[in-house]
């Protein structure tokens, strides 16, 4: 396709050998359909991302998604600027390289964090503005679409991380395999799409124990401290995956 690069790169990690258990990989496919907005494009492709989980073991296993989705849209969060209320006029991110971080987080909100190529996601930083582009643009495509200023519910509490919830109102948040088996998400890419530039997604190839649950006010320090809840290590016939895990990192050009 014309002005398109998409470039694979498997790199499937060795950093410890039970790291094979889990997979999680990254690819792109296309498909046709209905421009979202008044665009000049007649024949309008939209990309999407697709995670692919595989059990390899002999175990089945439950753990922690790496990202979640509304109505296949991705979350973002915002930088605190204002929402922009007209979807057709956003930025051109055009030659510039981007990394979107893909979360593999324990927080209750798990979306993604787009930042600079030069930037380390590690080390205190700024939200970018084109999360608030690419959250006001999947916002505008979708009336059940939520982000970090409409999440009503933003931490789990100690009395969610229990079997029965897991496996009921919080199973969307976590991935249930049998041996052998795999699960897929896809996410509709279009946002990137409109905004144009180099985006190398990837994900931190750790699945955590635990996850973060209500804050807590420390008068000592005057802030809150973030409090933890291990996982079950059971929950029905699933056991408790974490660690590392294989991956891969893909980018695309638009």
């Amino acid at each position: 396709m014309k002005n398109l690069f998409v470039l694979i790169a498997i790199l499937f990690s060795s950093m410890h050998l039970f790291s094979q258990c889990i997979s999680v990989e990254l690819s792109i496919f296309w498909k046709r359909e209905s421009p979202p907005f008044s665009l000049t494009e007649n024949d309008f492709c939209v990309p999407y991302l697709q995670i692919t989980y595989r059990n390899n073991s002999d175990d089945a296993l439950y753990f922690l998604k790496v990202s979640e989705s509304v109505n296949n849209f991705p979350t973002f969060p915002r930088s605190g600027t204002l929402v922009n209320n007209n979807p057709t006029q956003y930025g051109n991110y055009s030659n510039t390289q981007f990394l979107v971080n893909l979360g593999a987080s324990p927080h209750y909100l798990n979306g993604w964090e787009v930042i600079p190529d030069t930037l380390d996601i590690n080390k205190e930083h700024e939200i970018h503005v084109i999360n608030d582009d690419l959250a006001d643009i999947y916002k505008s495509l979708s009336n059940n679409y939520s982000d970090s200023l409409t999440e009503v519910k933003t931490h789990y509490t100690v009395s969610d991380i229990i079997p029965e919830l897991i496996l009921d109102k919080f199973k969307d948040k976590f991935v249930f395999l049998r041996p052998g088996e795999i699960y897929i998400d896809t996410y509709n890419l279009v946002g990137f799409k409109l905004l144009k530039g180099c985006f190398t997604f990837y994900i931190s190839p750790y699945l955590p124990t635990y996850v973060y649950t209500t804050p807590i006010w420390d008068k000592n320090q005057s802030k809150y401290i973030m409090t933890k809840s291990v996982l079950p290590k059971l929950v029905g016939e699933y056991k408790l995956y974490s660690g590392y895990f294989n991956s891969n990192k893909i980018s695309i050009t638009f």
